[in-house]
């Protein structure tokens, strides 16, 4: 096959994944790409601040390149070819070493698209000498190439932020379950469902000033980035906040409103059980089981239990696994991130007062107290 014939092939695919990607990217649908279950690395790397240059996806970026490529096809340019081979090769490194070392997700998608880029560098080059010499300005595109190169990486870097977060206002059909139990009961809309403060797994002071609640799942990325965040928040506002932890797991086995499922989310009903079963047997010892689910990854059933079983006591965790009330929280948990993703279908959710809910992991630390801050009126 010749080199315009290859090149044409290479750019189609690369189109097509592009516009895939930025279509994704602009319908606010970054949890469902092909072949990735929620809160994977797909949703992690399509939502993050690095998927945008200035609001402008980089994906969408990228379609303009290989739409140039495709027609540069059609009348070879030397000059071009090395300043499409620059841009391609460039942005390769550059996405692929933010995956790796900021982002630390693996997206599929992202990574086919910067494979093809590669490829298509190599063709690029090796054509070069087959094609005639630029004249004109054309020659100069392999310096305007650079310049592209460093404008992206530094308007990524000292560009402003964008909210790598969705976040809407919901109201939870309350259940009526919870209104039985003693304790601090919180509601964050009017006839919106119940909390229990003092008996549903939370972290921090039940009588906080303020209560949030986080639907989450041990074998979400986004999800542990997030618990690492509100480390932050508790830093910088010692004891002013509760946070109720709710598992929802990503697994189509107990939660039927997964559809596409990941391989990495398939201990994640195992998980959530045993994160429930802890506080049952011992809300004490509850916050160190929690730390140990949530920061340790491909974690086992079987090593996880017995880990959790240390902390907890082994008896105390096997009565608490056949307690009704592992199997009601789950469900009713399960059942409000139904509702919750006809909205946004991303984890973790943070729920705030009046409704608020923070759909998917903010960028850091320091991004969700702001957000926080405008949430609950604090003084900055």
């Amino acid at each position: 096959m010749k080199a315009p014939l290859v090149l044409r092939f290479l750019s189609l695919a690369g189109l097509l994944i592009c516009g895939y990607l930025g279509g994704l990217k602009l319908a606010g649908k970054t949890s469902s790409l092909a072949g990735c279950g929620q809160g994977s690395g797909c949703g992690s790397v399509l939502g993050s601040e690095w998927s945008q240059f200035f609001g402008i996806p980089v994906s969408l970026l990228a379609f303009v390149i290989y739409l140039t490529l495709l027609v540069a096809s059609f009348r070879p340019s030397r000059s071009l070819y090395g300043a499409l081979a620059i841009c391609l090769t460039g942005a390769a490194l550059w996405f692929v070493g933010i995956l790796y070392l900021t982002i630390r997700a693996v997206c599929p998608w992202c990574l086919a698209m910067h494979t093809i880029g590669i490829v298509t560098s190599i063709v690029l080059v090796r054509s070069l000498q087959d094609v005639s010499p630029s004249k004109g300005p054309l020659r100069f595109a392999p310096l305007a190439a650079l310049a592209a190169l460093l404008t992206l990486s530094l308007g990524q870097l000292l560009g402003p932020k964008p909210d790598t977060h969705a976040s809407s206002d919901e109201v939870l059909l309350d259940e009526g379950r919870q209104q039985q139990d003693g304790g601090r009961k919180i509601s964050f809309t009017r006839g919106g469902k119940l909390y229990n403060a003092v008996t549903m797994p939370h972290l921090g002071p039940p009588d906080a000033k303020h209560v949030m609640v986080k639907y989450f799942d041990y074998t979400c990325s986004s999800c542990r980035k997030m618990h690492e965040q509100l480390h932050f928040v508790e830093e910088k506002y010692p004891g002013l906040f509760c946070v109720i932890l709710l598992p929802v797991p990503l697994n189509k086995a107990c939660n039927p409103f997964i559809t596409n499922q990941s391989p990495k989310h398939q201990h994640a009903c195992e998980l959530a059980r045993l994160s429930l079963a802890a506080w049952k047997a011992n809300p004490g010892k509850w916050p160190e089981v929690h730390e140990q689910l949530i920061s340790i990854t491909d974690l086992s059933p079987e090593v996880a239990e017995a880990a959790v079983g240390q902390i907890v006591g082994h008896d105390q965790l096997k009565l608490a696994e056949q307690d009704p009330w592992v199997k009601e929280i789950l469900q009713s948990s399960i059942k409000d991130f139904g509702q919750l993703k006809k909205v946004n279908a991303l984890l973790p959710k943070l729920m705030c007062a009046g409704g608020k809910v923070l759909h998917g992991e903010p960028r850091s630390g320091e991004a969700l107290v702001t957000t926080l801050e405008q949430i609950y009126g604090m003084s900055q």
